[in-house]
């Protein structure tokens, strides 16, 4: 684990996770006005984070709840201290509603808040499972590069290793240890039940249905009945391998008519779902501090498959600064410029941003009166 100095920190730079840093294999050398803290300090924030004993406000999320100190709270927000001195109902109760947040969302924020640190037992998959950043090229078909791009997250087990899934569903997974040269890891979309038609009309396979979920896999199911577009020769039992997937090292189908590369990478860092979530407490609660740190984090992770997902985040939280680095990025990415011209930017409120730097023109003459 590692610290943020003695003044804010830039994150992508300083901040570990789980013991090692995100992503680098040597730990970064300290930026010029920026200093090393005792580990006496950091194990103080630790041990703070850790005594649930004299935590005494209850953070209540939509399915569970987490543990807090009033005065750590107070200190760092103007809201919570508010809320926490006066006669209002969380003062009296010692509780604060949170219906919008997940437990995970306040342990990661809080354990942040507490020590500088992150923790990959705060957030889902399975424990020590890294996720994996996938993106294919922009011709794969019949799955689409839409579909199958993204953050593949650990979701139980099949054939002893794990299986990962991305937020479409779809699938990546160990092949079978006897196919001739393998055994290879592949990516699987599952079609949609009408794309399933069977001439014989069999009813679908209730493994396959588990392969697609978070639940382990006991039974072993053939490769030719799971389906793959993109595979790759190598890794270990336990994960892919990383940097560019070819068609020469791949077997049978591979979903680019170009025959262009896949690109694999191990995802360290905290998925993007936790960073925005931490991002819109720390801005509702005016935990200032904490908005820069986050907000330099969410930007470094800024590429063309989670664009909408962090500008709408911009947009909703009102965040000038992420709206337009989302905005000056756009402008030099052609694959979201064709996304947006041809209809198929999925956040009306994205696609209305982007109207700043690609005016809509009006198709059809109308007459003036």
């Amino acid at each position: 684990k590692g610290s943020w100095g003695t003044r804010p920190c830039p994150w992508p730079g300083i901040l570990q996770c789980g013991g090692s840093n995100l992503g680098m294999g040597h730990p970064p050398p300290i930026p010029e006005g920026y200093s090393s803290v005792r580990t006496d300090y950091l194990n103080f924030g630790e041990a703070l984070f850790a005594d649930d004993e004299g935590k005494d406000v209850r953070l209540r999320a939509r399915d569970g709840t987490a543990l807090a100190h009033a005065a750590v709270l107070r200190a760092v927000s103007r809201p919570f201290r508010q809320m926490l001195a006066g006669e209002m109902a969380e003062g009296r109760t010692k509780t604060v509603d949170l219906p919008d947040a997940s437990q995970a969302e306040l342990n990661f924020f809080l354990r942040l808040l507490y020590t500088g640190q992150v923790d990959e037992g705060d957030w889902g998959g399975m424990a020590g499972t890294p996720s994996y950043s996938v993106t294919v090229p922009d011709d794969a078909e019949p799955a689409s590069a839409a579909l199958l791009n993204g953050t593949y997250t650990a979701a139980g087990v099949f054939r002893g290793a794990p299986k990962f899934l991305n937020g479409s569903q779809v699938l990546l997974y160990r092949g079978c240890d006897e196919e001739a040269g393998g055994p290879y890891w592949k990516l699987s979309w599952k079609e949609d039940e009408e794309d399933e038609e069977d001439e014989d009309d069999e009813l679908p396979d209730p493994r396959l249905e588990q392969l697609w979920s978070s639940a382990d896999v006991s039974e072993d199911i053939p490769d030719h009945l799971i389906g793959w577009d993109f595979s790759q020769r190598g890794g270990t039992t336990s994960a892919p391998s990383t940097g560019t997937w070819t068609h020469d090292r791949g077997v049978g189908i591979w979903g680019s008519p170009g025959k262009h590369p896949v690109a694999v990478m191990r995802v360290d860092n905290p998925p993007l779902g936790l960073l925005l979530a931490a991002l819109g407490f720390a801005k509702k609660y005016i935990v200032e501090y904490m908005v820069r740190w986050l907000m330099e984090a969410t930007w470094d992770r800024l590429n063309a498959a989670n664009f909408e997902q962090i500008l709408a985040t911009a947009i909703h939280l009102d965040i000038a600064p992420l709206r337009l680095r989302c905005l000056r990025f756009a402008e030099g990415c052609g694959a979201i410029r064709a996304r947006y011209e041809s209809g198929t930017i999925t956040q009306p409120l994205v696609a209305f941003e982007l109207q700043a730097i690609w005016p809509r023109r009006e198709s059809k003459k109308r007459r003036v009166f």
